[in-house]
């Protein structure tokens, strides 16, 4: 159907342009407008007001200061000015100002209503300022909102967070929005109860109501303030003045300004009976974002208005929760028989109600319940975060005395057998937040062996549970390396590294660094300089901080030795001296050696900018993106995996093939940081110039697809679910925000709620969106429990995560899923970590259904056919809208990914080639190139011997190959023997010593690139005019870095021609001509070969059914000796130990076990 005029008049602009509309917007974008709100009231009373907004990000406010630069036109139309406070504590302080305003002689504006905003850790730490802004008071015509953003499950923050205790400590009023909505309705009450009661007041912000967003009334007259007519005010009222006093401060507030705020919410019913019966027995008190479990919960269980109202349900929502307001609390408590209170995280409301019924008579008198029940068990934990499901068991408990449904016991059987099989599940694995690629962190977070590293706030917070990059414990943001002081004198260690963001050091951190040379410990601080803000979203320091700028703050503080590393050394003038070196990054181990013998504060600052930052602006065109990209020969790679503990990075991906595990670069994801080329290893290629090879959509030609019929859309009987699951970083969000702009479009409701933050570096992401006929249809923003309808899982990982199976039901859901397998950070630490794809898609079938779930090779299809993999997830929603299970039409998504205004062509393409998916997906897995059929390993040990025999022919010749296959006949014939087949011990002899046999040594190295099998690989993958280094440490040229180790050099493209002349010598090989075959390298390869061969001779002697698993196990060992030069030393190192322990159970020696690690 053609979309109507006025919804293609909908733009992204309407949230902030139109005064008066219904639009789609997030939580952020509802701070951002509300202040208009505000200041458009004010100007229809007659008031000539401004606006002030500081604060300082952190989820879930992590993105407000983005929002808030973007609108800046239109919050210049309202005179409202953004500054964003370098910490939260002088963000307070700037706040306050607004308020004083008045105080001073030239006021241009009858009052400044102000608001704050910070993390809950931030709200801890500025509770100085606040307490003191708070009993200063707010102008009569201004008013304080204070934002908190809490993260009541530590999602994203190192403690789980709830501020309203903090609030409650400074005599602030709290309010608790439930949705976006109540953001800008509660938000025009808050400054207004701050203008009345002159306090600042506390205003709470969750995922929920922050990284959500809804089809929202905007509207300045939604909201009309009553001021009570019944509380009298001191008569020199309740507002800023000076002079003051503390203790003329302390009465205004504890005599006037608390019970003001409780006049104004009872004036204003901002604490309200929702839901009441005749014959009321329990009563439910509920506040924000519990408000909606609440409702969800009572849906769940079947449970409509008119059947709480005959069950005996009251359903009291409270919008203040502190303080709370005793007359409607004592309305709502009359003639209860029992309350549970219903709220998140500590007590706030179950406290104040048991107190305000203390005196009541014990017979008139209702049981309060909620964090435990009568008995003192748990009914509603404080812990991490409550859900519907939660919540009805809860209700359910307390409503079987007096009412029973079999509806009820359907849903509760349903969420026992739902946790069953959630802790029963086996197989799966998790995606665990990691590094973006060429993320600096993943190199400058290294120490040298021996030393210790120390946490803190940013993103280099996840060295604290990486094995490649550890960091033990962490402090707040401010205080990195101060504990070191309150330790130095009580341990034998010397000396530590501290981690320092350089967002961090011009927080606070700086005065860490002060407090360490104080203390005159022994410190390393490495300020990472990445001239971003990367955890929050790559905002720009508050302020200027140059790297030269840096160097003089910190030898103002007395710091004598400052390192720098850079990827560009040239580019500083500054020379080296007085205690200050430059050096390229690649030195950085080496410098961290001799740092750490240095008495007293020392600092290294590793500079480089942030990858994610890196490659917005490169698309911007502020930054050069090099003409040069990195390119993996597998058939020289080894799989040994250095070049990802060199790098740390998840853009170095495994590629199987029939000769073991090798390592691929994943070009749309890599940022070009080049760290895996230190990889000691010649299978690294520079390609210069040119560009990737890309299927244009033309050249995917769409020729003999049929014109697609628009399918039936899915039913709106009752809110439709979606559940999108995937990795932090591929645009998976875009999905839910693009459908739910659709629904919008076309005049429908919608929610969406997201996780953001550590989601975003490559770590799980599960967005939710709702669809209903009405926005008034839609509770909870998080979808219940076995309530999805559709699960689009762009990451199999993820879509089989506990948080996705959760949500889905046989009797309900369907599921589109890729099963493309996306490499978790388990591949870095450990180079043959198992991906176990078939046990996930069986999860996943169980729980959807058989018959009901669409396994599909989206991102490569995807990549294929457009170029990039970021084309996968409009893909697979172009799959799942033709099948039939989207409820929103193609032109509405169309039209919302046009409004997006991001890569529009591109992901109208994938959505497009995704609904022909569903009609001919052979056609379109022909046109993207795809296999219809995954590539698996050889099984037939004919097969397996064939094309390892060939290999060793063009390796060396056919009398070598004829060798090779008569070893391993033999070892058959001796398997047949005791076994009457050869299935076991003869497969892994035959890749064992195919291995051993075919060791690339230089002459192999050259072949390996002469051959043409190199180049037709490269020009599959680039095109144009391009040029080829090469990154080779050649013994005989080799020159040692300052760590001792071989160093790699580049070589151009006249080395190619040389790998040719090379190769036509591989006949010398191993003879008294091959002046390759004296290094140390080659003779221990070939006396590894020569030891395995005597292995071999020596198990047929005692070969039977008994041992024959353990030769098998011995035999298999030397799959694990892989690498070049010093890598494949220790790799051999450790073969050999563990080689000696099998064989000592061989014998029947009682063997010690010795960590292998150790070995080398």
């Amino acid at each position: 159907m053609a979309l109507s005029k006025s919804a293609l008049a909908i733009s992204l602009d309407d949230k902030y342009r139109l005064d008066s509309t219904r639009a789609y917007m997030t939580g952020i974008e509802a701070l951002v407008r509300l202040p208009m709100l505000q200041h458009q009231r004010d100007l229809e009373r007659g008031l000539n007001t401004a606006g002030f907004i500081s604060g300082y990000r952190g989820s879930p406010l992590g993105n407000l200061d983005q929002a808030l630069w973007q609108a800046r036109p239109y919050l210049d139309k309202h005179q409202i000015q953004f500054v964003p406070g370098i910490n939260e504590d002088m963000a307070a302080t700037a706040v306050r100002g607004s308020q004083e305003v008045g105080l001073f002689p030239g006021a241009k504006y009858d009052g400044v209503f102000g608001m704050w905003y910070g993390k809950g850790p931030g709200v801890d730490r500025s509770m100085d300022v606040i307490k003191h802004a708070n009993a200063v008071g707010t102008s009569r015509y201004g008013g304080v909102l204070a934002v908190a953003g809490d993260d009541h499950a530590a999602k994203s923050s190192t403690l789980p967070h709830q501020s309203e205790h903090m609030f409650m400590g400074a005599s602030i009023p709290v309010l608790a929005p439930a949705n976006v909505q109540e953001v800008l309705d509660l938000g025009i009450f808050g400054w207004e109860l701050s203008r009345y009661a002159g306090c600042w007041v506390g205003f709470k912000a969750i995922t929920e109501n922050m990284d959500s967003a809804i089809s929202a009334v905007i509207d300045a007259h939604r909201v009309n303030i009553v001021l009570p007519d019944d509380f009298v005010m001191p008569e020199d009222g309740v507002h800023a003045r000076w002079p003051d006093s503390p203790l003329a401060q302390e009465r205004r507030l504890n005599k006037y300004k608390i019970y003001a705020a409780r006049a104004f919410a009872r004036a204003n019913n901002l604490n309200r009976i929702v839901i009441d019966s005749p014959k009321a027995r329990l009563g439910i008190v509920t506040s924000g974002k519990a408000y909606l479990d609440v409702l969800q919960a009572l849906e769940d269980l079947g449970i409509d208005q008119q059947q709480a109202a005959a069950i005996g349900l009251r359903v009291y929502k409270v919008a203040m929760p502190w303080p709370l307001e005793p007359e409607t609390t004592h309305e709502f408590a009359r003639g209860l028989e029992e309350i549970l209170v219903v709220e998140e995280k500590r007590s706030i409301i179950e406290d104040q109600i048991t107190g305000q019924l203390y005196n009541w008579p014990v017979e008139d008198r209702p049981r309060v319940i909620g964090e435990f029940d009568e008995q003192g068990a748990d009914l509603l934990p404080n812990l991490s975060e409550l859900t519907p499901a939660m919540v009805a068991r809860a209700i359910a408990s307390r409503i079987r005395r007096f009412y029973k449904s079999a509806e009820i016991e359907k849903r509760l059987n349903f969420y026992n057998q739902k946790e069953q099989s959630i802790a029963n599940k086996q197989g799966v694995i998790n995606r665990t937040p990691h590094y973006c690629s060429g993320c600096p962190h993943n190199t400058s977070t290294q120490v040298p062996e021996g030393s210790i590293a120390l946490g803190g706030i940013g993103c280099h917070y996840m060295s604290t549970w990486m094995p490649s990059r550890p960091a033990t414990t962490f402090t707040q943001m401010g205080g990195e390396g101060v504990t070191w002081v309150g330790q130095a004198a009580f341990t034998e260690n010397k000396h530590v590294f501290q981690n320092l963001g350089d967002g961090t050091y011009f927080h606070s951190g700086s005065l860490a660094i002060r407090q360490s040379v104080a203390a005159n410990v022994n410190i390393t601080y490495k300020i990472l300089y990445n001239d971003a803000v990367a955890m929050t979203g790559g905002q720009p320091i508050d302020g200027t901080l140059s790297v030269d700028q840096l160097i003089l703050q910190l030898r103002g503080e007395g710091i004598k030795r400052i390192a720098l590393v850079s990827d560009h050394p040239e580019h500083y003038d500054a020379p080296s001296e007085n205690g200050l070196t430059i050096n390229h990054r690649d030195d950085l181990l080496s410098i961290e050696e001799e740092l750490r013998e240095v008495e007293g504060v020392s600092v290294l600052i590793y500079e480089q900018t942030c990858a994610a930052e890196k490659r917005r602006r490169r698309k911007k065109g502020t930054m050069v993106d090099p003409n040069r990209r990195i390119f993996i020969n597998d058939a020289v790679c080894e799989g040994c995996g250095d070049c990802g503990q060199k790098s740390n990075c998840l853009s170095v991906l495994p590629k199987e093939t029939e000769l073991g595990r090798k390592r691929q670069i994943d070009q749309s994801a890599c940022n070009k940081d080049y760290s895996c080329v230190n990889g000691f290893c010649p299978s690294f290629v520079s390609v210069i110039g040119g560009g990737l090879k890309k299927r244009s959509v033309n050249a995917a030609s769409s020729d003999g697809f049929v014109e697609l019929i628009e399918p039936k859309l899915a039913a709106l009987d009752t809110p439709w679910n979606l559940v999108v699951t995937g990795v932090g970083g591929t645009g998976v969000l875009t999905i839910t925000a693009v459908l739910a702009m659709a629904a919008h479009i076309e005049g429908k409701g919608c929610a969406t709620m997201n996780q953001t933050g550590l989601a975003q570096k490559f770590g799980p992401v599960v967005s939710h969106l709702r669809v209903a006929n009405k926005q008034e249809d839609i509770n909870a923003v998080r979808i219940p429990a076995g309530d999805a309808d559709l699960l689009l899982g762009c990451d199999l990982v993820v879509s089989s995560s506990d948080e996705a199976i959760a949500k889905v039901n046989v009797e309900r859901s369907v599921a589109v899923i890729n099963d493309t397998e996306m490499t978790t950070a388990d591949f870095v630490y450990h180079r043959d970590a198992q991906f176990p794809g078939d046990a996930m898609k069986q999860l996943i079938v169980a729980e959807v259904g058989e018959g009901k779930v669409d396994f599909i090779q989206a991102s490569e299809i995807a990549n294929n056919l457009l170029g990039d993999s970021l084309a996968t997830n409009f893909f697979m929603l172009g799959y799942a809208f033709q099948k039939g299970y989207i409820p929103v039409s193609s032109e509405a998504i169309s039209h919302a990914i046009k409004l997006n205004g991001v890569a529009v062509e591109f992901n109208q393409n994938a959505f497009l080639w995704g609904r022909r998916a569903v009609d001919n997906m052979p056609a379109v897995m022909s046109a993207a190139g795809v296999a219809v059929e995954h590539w698996a390993p050889l099984e037939s040990l004919d097969d397996i011997i064939e094309f390892r025999s060939q290999h060793l022919s063009k390796y060396q010749d056919v009398t070598y190959a004829q060798a090779y296959r008569e070893r391993v006949e033999k070892v058959r014939s001796a398997e047949i023997k005791i076994s009457g087949e050869a299935n076991e011990l003869t497969p892994v002899v035959a890749r064992a010593l195919h291995k051993l046999m075919s060791y690339k040594d230089e002459y192999e190295v050259a072949r390996l690139y002469s051959d043409g099998e190199f180049m037709q690989k490269i020009k599959s993958s680039f095109d144009g005019n391009f040029k080829l280094q090469f990154h080779l440490a050649p013994p005989i040229f080799a020159k040692h870095g300052r760590d001792g180790l071989p160093k790699k050099r580049v070589f151009s493209a006249w080395m190619f021609k040389a790998f040719g002349v090379l190769a036509k010598f591989k006949g010398l090989r191993g003879s008294v001509w091959d002046v390759f075959s004296y290094s140390a390298e080659r003779k221990a390869e070939r006396a590894l070969l020569a030891q395995f061969n005597e292995d071999l001779d020596d198990f047929f002697l005692v070969l039977d059914a008994d041992n024959i698993a353990l030769i098998t196990e011995i035999i298999a060992l030397v799959e694990e000796v892989r690498g070049f030069g010093h890598v494949k030393e220790q790799a051999i190192a450790q073969y050999r130990v563990r080689r000696q322990q099998l064989l000592g159970r061989l014998r029947g020696d009682v063997v010690q076990l010795v960590d292998i690690g150790d070995a080398a």
